[in-house]
């Protein structure tokens, strides 16, 4: 099986460590620079056990790489508009297109058979860059259960979280699902299959939607969102919103949101990725984290002002800070 990583930030790059560690030799695409220092140096990830370096084989052109059998992309939400086109040399009509990302993805009406099948979603592909560069037939569903930062571009540092959940955006249990559930699996990574990826992906937005644009606006941790009262009451109000547009949308059943707002104990010392790209002067991943919700509310009749103030104050923060 023929694996390419494109974007190798901290969860491209822990994925891509796992693969590269069990023998599978991905090949990684990623920027000029970036990629010779991962030839030279290899990729290391320091966790809860050390830390260890892997070789690795990186590209910075996808057609340096060619057609592959399962393209694993790293890349933020609101970097696929642009980037999308980039990855044509690398699919092929077999090829399995596996988005690891935060937020709504883009093709989250494609094959849900409701009266929105195929609805584009503005703010995570307003123009439909996306879809017209990466078929929908060929999209596999991923969310991603991994906490850590790139220190440097040969070295992340991970929290040991490692659980990916696979599945069909159609819903159904197909040979190709199955396949590469069981190929990542046999590298470590905690990787399981789901008849329901759509509810997988609103279980981890909960946390998403919440924490990282309120620690932009705060500065804090992940745990302060547990142990702070103030901060706790907005994440609960934050969480009531966006499960009331999940609802709506047809996800079941209800989520035990008294037991969604606790903190995983190796989560509480992190950053947000959402704070890290705040600190580093990067974008920041509101479209699909924030501006979705609130376009689906639209779409359902379901109003979110809480979740509108909070996008709007962190990405009036960024501005203040980034220009």
């Amino acid at each position: 099986m023929r694996i390419v990583v494109a974007g190798v930030g901290a969860v491209g790059g822990i994925v891509a460590w796992h693969l590269a560690r069990a023998g599978l030799a991905p090949t990684l695409l990623a920027r000029a620079p970036t990629a010779r220092l991962l030839n030279a140096e290899g990729l290391t990830v320091t966790g809860p056990d050390g830390h260890e370096t892997v070789r690795v084989t990186a590209v910075s052109e996808a057609n340096a790489a060619g057609r592959c059998d399962v393209l694993l992309v790293g890349f933020k939400a609101q970097d696929w508009p642009e980037a999308a086109a980039s990855l044509a040399p690398l699919i092929g009509p077999e090829t399995i297109v596996v988005p690891m990302l935060n937020g709504i993805p883009w093709w989250y009406f494609d094959g849900s058979g409701g009266r929105l099948q195929g609805q584009r979603i503005a703010a995570v592909d307003a123009t439909g860059a996306i879809s017209r560069a990466v078929p929908a037939a060929q999209v596999l569903g991923c969310v991603v259960y991994t906490g850590g930062s790139r220190e440097t571009p040969t070295h992340v540092h991970w929290n040991g979280r490692k659980r990916l959940v696979f599945g069909e955006p159609g819903g159904s249990t197909t040979q190709r699902l199955t396949d590469i559930v069981a190929v990542l699996a046999g590298t470590g990574l905690e990787a399981v299959a789901t008849g329901d990826i759509r509810r997988e992906i609103w279980n981890k937005l909960l946390g998403n939607i919440t924490y990282n644009p309120l620690s932009v606006i705060s500065g804090a941790k992940i745990g302060a969102f547990e142990t702070d009262p103030a901060l706790a009451r907005v994440v609960r109000l934050v969480m009531d919103e966006a499960a009331a547009v999940a609802y709506a949308h047809g996800i079941t059943p209800p989520f035990d949101l008294d037991k969604r707002q606790g903190v995983t104990p190796s989560m509480r010392s992190f950053k947000t990725s959402m704070l890290q790209d705040y600190e580093a002067g990067r974008p920041l991943e509101l479209g699909a984290i924030v501006d979705a919700v609130v376009e689906l509310g639209q779409l359902a009749g379901v109003p979110t002002p809480v979740i509108e103030t909070v996008g709007l104050l962190a990405e009036q923060r960024w501005r203040s800070a980034h220009g």
